[in-house]
């Protein structure tokens, strides 16, 4: 709509920018654009970051009669003959038949029958892009199609060319989203503003944005279509990188951390009564800790390393030191379970030190008195769950807080545990080993430290699928390892029967029937998440103490939960278990120097499922089990999208993008190390995208 001047004159409506809603554009309305909403397309910008999820080269149309089984081709023809077959299952299949005057080829398109009734009809001119097979004559089966309008025949944007094919939603078809991203290119790409700074292009030979844009779209060839996806793909990860690494900065100029001292005489102690050596990675993770905690700023650092690696002995380490330091340190866990492991650990090593420690959880008896002990002063270590963040409990001088499992937590328990300190220094643990794409991702305002080894000594865990036809076999050698005095875990996905999945024996069913029969005379218990706390206290004690030689349970086992007697792990149902939780659970197994065991049954009857076993049975590896079961469920279903905060790339792919996002980091440091609020001219556009992008990663 344009608008009148003082003289009656009529005004040219304003030039598109790439922030006005997406209805402005020519062809798409209110209506539409409500549908575009579906696919998180609401500004221009939006629909020109809606890149293409692959490319069709339809560069040449091929004859029909050039057609040969087994190569990929592109053809369009009149459709001459369509109907539908119904299959058994009552799924149905489209068969055509098309003709583009030099012969005709059959198509088959399983699943959509009922497009023989609506858009492939007999007469209809369509484009297919396919593999040729062979099935009563030449056949493609379930090719890429689109139906051509007549004045479409010769449409530059859909066909003659390298055609771009995106994500859809109900109503929209590829046919519109090539023509407004078109319209949009053309609307706006001479206000496309350039946002990487040029040194950085040359760099990296990068593409102008707007160039970029354009051949990613419209590509001239698939190389280039690869040259302008890398182009975006940097500079998102560069933006985010500077978001992260920027925050990050701020929140350490505010504040004045406290510097401790490493070297005090409960250290020393600690160092000289340990009756091992620490490992190498152990070794490179207390000096990178000590490192920052001399330091004034305040420490914010992850210890990653796999199940049984030894990270809670470098957390005593850090603690020792922070109580030399005349300080508190809290140490956090998710779960009553672990709380109660970590004080079981770390007790025997510090009591003889002269430091007290407690265990504060909703549990906890005579809690009231502990928390006035604490707020005096008079409790250097506390270890607890979610209780050390209530209000109640308040600290006399919070120095350090340990989080272990860290993903478990919300971002404002972890602030608020922090707030209960003057700038206390931030150690933060994980046994989930998680691939470095992820973790430069998902935690770049933390420095990382890896502890790839294990102690020495430790035998790697064997893990074999026993099939349903061995189960007794099985059962009988448990009954041999209990007599022996060894321990075992028998896990199960669920506790009560489930109309969900019917098929998975329940927890409690499992139990009743194994301890009656097979297992009739193993001291058995059960533990699972709904068991009243004491009740689940009181059976940890005794499986710690051997009183119970196996102890049947749902995935509460996953962490915290250790017993070097423990050495068989039998998991049911594992085809329904994610391959790094596979991975946990197997973790609990193999802390002594014995050789241990998991037993996987009921493994999964899907391809990606059996994938999951067979890398699980060859592999011991936490990290590289984990680079796979981010390829195999893709990184929001990795570590949970919502609760991680992983930001929905637009351009970026974590899985192959690693390389450009260790270079986008290393050059995030360098800009932000020679213009840390990035106020340079040449910076100005890339700060302008920064804050108006940084609620996505941060």
């Amino acid at each position: 709509m344009s608008m009148s001047d003082s003289t009656g004159g009529m005004l040219p409506e304003p030039p598109l920018q790439p922030d006005d809603p997406v209805h402005r554009l020519s062809g798409i309305g209110e209506k539409r654009a409500l549908l575009l909403k579906a696919l998180g397309i609401e500004t221009i910008e939006d629909l020109l970051f809606h890149l293409p999820r692959e490319y069709q080269d339809r560069s040449l149309i091929r004859q029909i009669a050039e057609a040969k089984e087994g190569e990929k081709i592109t053809v369009a023809g009149e459709i001459v003959s369509a109907r539908s077959l119904r299959l058994r299952g009552g799924k149905t299949t489209a068969l055509l038949e098309i003709d583009d005057g030099t012969g005709r080829l059959k198509v088959s398109l399983f699943g959509r029958g009922f497009l023989v009734n609506s858009s492939l009809v007999k007469g209809t001119r369509c484009i297919f892009t396919g593999t040729v097979g062979e099935y009563k004559g030449l056949t493609l089966q379930n090719p890429e199609y689109e139906v051509l309008a007549e004045e479409e025949e010769g449409d530059p944007l859909n066909t003659g060319r390298i055609v771009p094919v995106y994500g859809l939603t109900a109503g929209i078809t590829q046919r519109l989203l090539r023509r407004w991203i078109r319209t949009a290119l053309d609307a706006i790409s001479a206000g496309t503003e350039e946002s990487l700074p040029e040194q950085l292009r040359k760099k990296h030979a990068l593409m102008p944005l707007a160039d970029a844009l354009a051949e990613v779209h419209f590509p001239g060839s698939l190389d280039g279509a690869q040259a302008a996806r890398r182009r975006l793909v940097y500079e998102e990860l560069l933006v985010m990188q500077c978001a992260i690494l920027q925050r990050r900065a701020l929140q350490e100029a505010e504040v004045q951390g406290i510097a401790h001292r490493t070297d005090g005489p409960l250290l020393q102690r600690l160092r000289a009564e340990l009756p091992f050596t620490l490992t190498d990675g152990q070794q490179h993770a207390v000096k990178a800790i000590f490192d920052d905690m001399r330091a004034k700023r305040p420490m914010f650092r992850l210890v990653q390393g796999d199940v049984g690696c030894g990270k809670t002995l470098v957390a005593l380490h850090a603690l020792t030191a922070a109580v030399d330091s005349g300080v508190q340190v809290a140490f956090m866990a998710p779960t009553e379970i672990l709380a109660e492991q970590h004080y079981a650990t770390l007790s025997p090593r510090l009591t003889p030190l002269g430091i007290e420690v407690a265990l504060l959880t909703a549990s906890t008896p005579r809690a009231a008195q502990l928390r006035e002990r604490i707020e005096r002063g008079e409790v250097p270590v506390v270890i607890g769950t979610h209780a050390l963040v209530q209000p109640s409990t308040r600290f006399h001088k919070l120095g350090l807080v340990i989080i272990d499992e860290q993903h478990r937590f919300g971002v404002g328990q972890r602030d608020e545990l922090m707030r209960k300190g003057d700038c206390p220094d931030i150690l933060h643990l994980t046994a989930t080993p998680i691939p470095r794409t992820l973790a430069l991702t998902l935690y770049g305002g933390m420095d990382i430290t890896l502890i790839p080894d294990m102690p020495p000594g430790r035998l790697p865990v064997k893990t074999t699928v026993i099939p349903e036809t061995r189960k007794e076999e099985l059962y009988a050698y448990l009954c041999g390892q209990a007599a022996e005095g060894w321990q075992s875990y028998i896990v199960c996905p669920l506790v009560e029967e489930s109309e969900h999945f019917a098929s998975l024996t329940p927890l409690i069913d499992h139990y009743t029937a194994l301890t009656e029969g097979a297992l009739a005379e193993v001291r058995c218990a059960m533990l699972h998440g709904r068991m009243d706390p004491r009740e689940k206290e009181e059976v940890m004690t005794a499986f710690k103490n051997r009183e119970i030689s196996i102890l049947f349970s749902t995935t509460v086992i996953e962490v915290g939960v250790d017993s070097p007697a423990a050495t068989t792990m039998v998991i049911e149902d594992a085809g329904r278990f994610g391959l790094a939780q596979l991975h946990q659970l197997r973790g609990r197994v193999g802390r002594g120097n014995k050789q241990s065991y998991c037993f996987l049954l009921g493994a999964s009857t899907t391809p990606e499922g059996r994938q999951r076993i067979k890398l699980l049975c060859e592999t011991t590896d936490g990290f590289q089990i984990a680079e796979a079961d981010l390829a195999l469920r893709g990184p929001g279903d990795y570590c949970g999208a919502r609760q991680s905060g992983l930001p929905d790339f637009r351009a970026a792919d974590l899985l192959q993008d690693i390389q450009l996002l260790e270079e986008a980091r290393e050059d995030a440091e360098a800009l932000l190390k020679a213009d840390p609020a990035l106020n340079l001219r040449e910076h100005a556009a890339l700060k302008e995208k920064m804050m108006r992008h940084t609620a996505i990663f941060i």
